[in-house]
């Protein structure tokens, strides 16, 4: 499910030069065009959380209704389909794309449950995601989607998308793993989980219910958030202000940690029924 969001132009802006709007999109890492006899689609691959979503060039405009709109605006074919079953997090990122698209290439945006055109708002646009999340899952459920904190989502989620300037910001010394989601099938528990590789500096990120653990023969096994912290917890930096909610295991407390992993496989649970879902599976609900 997705919502559309039609892009215009003021007529006294002249004609949309579609060729500077495609290389706009080539120019952002993750964007690849695809062109068909009926349209060209743009499509981002977001690495992170692994999901795509599209903009679209098409021939035939696919605004309903659109001879009661302003005639001072003329549709330039152009719109993007917006996820709705996404962490708000995510949303909040398109959107903020969007709004570039349409500063940089003097464009206002129309969907069906507006009166007329109008001009990017984020505050509007994010409340209409809004809406249509909640009356999609109201009346269709959750779709295999999993409910969560939306404050801790939201962290989790800046956490995801920050792994690779952590991994600088620590100068490449420390482990910074992407998390996963991980939900039993006979049970349907289910958790944030991340990575440690027994005795190496890793920085654990915020609101994990779950550690995946490598000991040093590389055997994986699985704990608890709750018995992990209790038995590292010495080891572990959870207190720093430019790391909120992370905790970090430095190279020199790593390697006295090992000594720690026997107990840790005491606390293992049995793991052959999890299965592993992406971040962008949980959706915030407060």
């Amino acid at each position: 499910m997705a919502i559309n969001i039609n892009f215009f132009r003021s007529n006294d802006a002249g004609k949309l030069d579609y060729e500077a709007l495609l290389e706009f999109f080539d120019e952002i890492p993750g964007f690849t065009t695809y062109m068909s006899e009926d349209e060209v689609e743009i499509v981002y691959e977001d690495k992170d959380f692994n999901f795509s979503y599209s903009y679209f060039i098409t021939k035939k405009s696919r605004v309903n209704h659109i001879y009661k709109l302003s005639p001072k605006y003329t549709n330039v074919n152009f719109l993007i389909e917006l996820p709705i079953l996404i962490p708000t997090f995510i949303a909040k990122e398109i959107l903020g794309l969007c709004q570039k698209v349409c500063k940089t290439f003097e464009l206002e945006i129309y969907h069906d449950s507006f009166d007329d055109i109008k001009q990017f708002n984020m505050v509007t646009l994010l409340s209409l995601f809004h809406d249509y999340r909640e009356q999609y899952i109201e009346e269709y459920g959750l779709q295999g989607k999993l409910p969560f904190n939306g404050t801790k989502l939201d962290e989790i989620c800046k956490y995801q998308r920050a792994v690779d300037n952590l991994k600088e910001y620590l100068h490449n010394e420390v482990d910074v793993e992407f998390c996963d989601v991980i939900i039993d099938k006979n049970t349907n528990e289910y958790g944030v989980c991340s990575t440690y590789n027994s005795g190496i500096p890793t920085l654990f990120p915020p609101h994990i219910d779950f550690v995946r653990i490598h000991d040093e023969e590389n055997i994986e096994f699985m704990v608890r958030r709750d018995d992990f912290f209790n038995l590292m917890g010495k080891y572990l930096d959870s207190n720093r202000e430019d790391l909120p909610n992370m905790s970090l295991l430095k190279p020199k407390k790593a390697r006295q940690s090992r000594k720690v992993i026997n107990k840790l496989r005491k606390v293992a649970i049995v793991d052959s029924n999890f299965e592993s879902l992406r971040i962008c599976d949980l959706i915030d609900r407060d």
